[in-house]
């Protein structure tokens, strides 16, 4: 290997976040997310697992259970890197929960349940469900939408088989209710399935109404914990709906938003294809919700992100960074979720890698999804060393090594044959695009059911003329400027502008026809947009010329001048890489 090579390789690669256009530190300080905080809770949780320690909540008759020591270092770990408590309660029961856990334990005493033994750790009070938000979807409702639908239909109508001013004393709020066939085959069932119905609809309502694509998931989540606000939370019910002591009244809400929300029946975890029934997970997580007080929108983006590790997930609406899409690497934090799972079932650490290197092609760029993971993982190793980042890091780090080598091989000798530095770059950011449409043209027929021949991004630039900033002429994610030819079902369009004109008119004019198109290929430009989360395209060649012998400044300014998309924001650690790359070829 050249020395020039070997120092842009090391140069590229020193730092994890020299190779993301994303500021890493200011999230440790709960900044817009919390990210690495869940992957380091998630080592936290995963040396529990390997301790032997056991994570279930239990009818232990003590006043701790190890339970309550496991979530407390969670919640710390999470505290400590970021979030706040509601958030990290949160996140500690929704880690712990895909780790394992179950969610409730006895009636009445001692009852526990994993939202509050979460939310006890993190000394914060308890709330109500109207007042939990849901993630950012550019805009986001609450679940105020729930509880407002559920308490309507209770002042329009009886929704209990029988109305309570009938029930005789004796039996009325007793155990006569409670725990015999009254309320358990009767009472509790019907009423859930009608509160979940009405709680649903009023979500998709409000959703639909601010302009945001109706999410079943949450809607089914906020709705089922509304529900189990009002009737029994833990109520075993009749064994119509499953067995004595395994089955109880959330599983009856998850049941009711599975129809109501039109969601599949099961779910699978991605990687290993496992089949999970929809209605108790939507149960369970509404469970959480229900107990662990009130999440910000940022606490509720990061479970979301963290429940991600459902194959279904893009379709459901349940987060986004366990691919297609590459996202802003704040948000990232699946690969700890479903190496968390996947620890918890009992893999050894060579088989989770095996998966997590495996569920990258789910991305429409492996490549660089890949690489953008394993920059979370190292970060995230430097906050918490454990089981979990190091069977993302040995899933990944081959492809990282292989990029990263690949990419200063090709730009060292297209110099030393009399290339510019920029134009290698181009060829890397046109090559991108052309793996980027492949992978969305592949990915979305399969999802939309539509023959996409091909996909081609043109004419990608910054500088869409919605805006006369600077910053806006410079890079992309400001005003991004794109032309899009496709070819579905035999048909060719083409568009142009499409991000200033022809989504915003198709729009503004509910064209139906269009934006059917539209969907064919947008989520592409949501990769180009957030392309900066694997910036290695234009890192490593500025450290290449660098490394043989340009000025640091003169090679950050050539490469940035052949990136479109990889700068689609600013790099700030880029002349940082090029001038460790210009010493370390200069002293080898």
């Amino acid at each position: 290997m050249k020395k020039e090579v070997l120092a842009a390789f090391r140069a590229a690669t020193a730092q994890p976040d020299y190779l993301t256009t994303e500021k890493m530190d200011s999230v440790l300080g709960g900044f817009g997310t919390f990210n690495l905080g869940v992957w380091a809770a998630a080592n936290v949780i995963a040396k529990e697992l390997k301790a032997g320690k056991k994570i279930n909540v239990t009818v232990q008759d003590e006043k701790r259970t190890e339970i309550d020591e496991i979530a407390k270092k969670a919640v710390r770990c999470l505290m400590d890197c970021g979030a706040d408590g509601p958030n990290a309660a949160l996140l500690a029961a929704v880690l712990l929960y895909w780790a394992g856990s179950s969610t409730t334990a006895g009636i009445p005493a001692p009852n526990r349940k994993l939202g509050a033994v979460c939310r006890m750790a993190a000394g914060v009070p308890a709330s109500r469900v109207q007042n939990i938000p849901t993630e950012k979807l550019n805009n986001k409702i609450s679940g105020y939408a729930a509880v407002r639908a559920i308490y309507e239909l209770l002042d329009k109508e009886v929704v209990a088989p029988w109305p309570g001013s009938i029930t005789p004393m004796g039996v009325a709020g007793s155990p006569l209710t409670g725990h015999t066939r009254i309320g358990e085959d009767h009472l509790f069932p019907e009423v859930a399935k009608k509160l979940v119905k009405a709680g649903v609809d009023g979500m998709m309502r409000a959703y639909n109404s601010v302009g945001i694509k109706p999410c079943r998931w949450m809607s089914s989540l906020l709705a089922c914990a509304a529900t189990l606000e009002i009737i029994h939370p833990d109520a075993y019910v009749g064994e119509e709906y499953g067995p004595f002591l395994k089955t109880r009244s959330p599983y009856v809400c998850g049941l009711a938003a599975v129809e109501a929300a039109k969601m599949p029946e099961t779910i699978h975890i991605r990687g290993t294809h496992e089949e999970l029934e929809t209605a108790k997970v939507i149960g369970d997580l509404a469970m959480i919700l229900k107990d662990v007080g009130q999440p910000t929108v940022v606490g509720m983006i990061m479970m979301n992100e963290a429940c991600a590790l459902i194959e279904e997930g893009p379709v459901l609406g349940v987060g986004r960074s366990g691919g297609p899409l590459l996202l802003p690497l704040n948000h990232w934090c699946t690969s700890a979720t479903l190496s968390l799972y996947l620890l918890g079932k009992g893999m050894a650490e060579s088989e989770v890698a095996d998966v997590i290197a495996q569920v990258m092609h789910d991305y429409y760029q492996a490549d660089h999804a890949a690489v953008a993971t394993d920059v979370l993982a190292r970060r995230a190793n430097f906050i918490e060393r454990g089981p979990v980042t190091r069977s993302v890091q040995l899933g990944l780090e081959p492809t990282l090594t292989r990029c990263v080598y690949e990419r200063a091989e090709t730009c060292f000798n297209a110099l030393q044959e009399g290339r510019s530095l920029t134009d290698v770059v181009r060829d890397f950011e046109q090559e991108r695009l052309r793996v980027l449409a492949k992978g969305v043209a592949e990915i979305n027929s399969k999802k939309l059911g539509r023959q996409i021949e091909y996909i081609k991004y043109l004419n990608v630039h910054p500088g869409a003329g919605r805006r006369t900033h600077k910053l806006a002429m410079l890079y992309f994610a400001f005003d991004g400027y794109v032309d899009v030819e496709c070819k579905v079902d035999g048909k060719v369009y083409f568009f142009e502008n499409v991000m200033a004109k022809t989504i915003p008119e198709a729009l503004l004019a509910q064209d139906k026809q269009t934006l059917a198109i539209i969907e064919c290929f947008a989520a592409g430009l949501v990769d180009m947009l957030n392309a900066g989360a694997c910036a290695m395209d234009v890192v490593v060649p500025a450290c290449v010329g660098a490394a043989m012998g340009m000025e640091p400044e003169e090679a950050v300014r050539q490469a940035t001048a052949g990136a479109t998309i990889s700068m689609s924001i600013p790099v700030p650690s880029l002349t940082e890489s090029a001038t460790l790359a210009y010493r370390i070829s200069k002293n080898m």
